[in-house]
């Protein structure tokens, strides 16, 4: 009798844990960000200060999940860089709004590199929520910027979600 107790126990917590692991799973996949940049710039502190917009199309790929479905989506970014002394401080907030209207927020930081036509770094985006299909998303990735002529600029990344 005990020990179908201790079976019955360990089907539960089994169950239990499946149903956690379930409850949270992981998409992983890969992204392609090619836009338009407006910034505007100011000598400051012996270095340059910039702020403005990054505009966009973003192409999910490499996704298995209908939560973070393949596809093309509009991305929208403001963006703060402080570059003094060869120190970089760059941070994007972007929304990133799919064909249904759902939107995903991130906040992607960069200590490397400049904004800079023929520049660029590495750098990490942290997802902190979302509309509809991406409520309750978290996760992120690390991604790869290289500004181009005429103020466009393209971002490879490879990303980590959490429902």
């Amino acid at each position: 009798m005990r020990v179908k107790h201790i079976i019955k126990g360990v089907f539960i917590m089994t169950m239990i844990a499946g149903l956690h692991q379930s409850a949270h799973a992981e998409i992983k996949y890969k992204s392609t960000f090619v836009g338009k940049t407006d910034f505007q710039s100011i000598e400051w502190n012996g270095g340059k200060a910039t702020v403005g917009t990054l505009k966009g199309v973003l192409e999910i790929y490499g996704s298995n999940d209908a939560k973070v479905p393949n596809g093309q989506s509009i991305q929208n970014c403001v963006l703060k860089s402080v570059r003094v002394n060869d120190t970089t401080d760059i941070q994007a907030n972007c929304t990133v709004t799919d064909k249904d209207g759902d939107a995903m927020f991130s906040i992607s930081e960069r200590k490397q590199g400049d904004i800079n036509a023929g520049n660029g770094g590495k750098g990490k985006t942290r997802y902190t929520g979302g509309t509809g299909k991406y409520k309750g998303i978290s996760g992120g990735g690390e991604y790869q910027t290289r500004y181009l002529p005429d103020n466009w600029l393209s971002v490879e990344s490879e990303c980590v979600r959490n429902y």
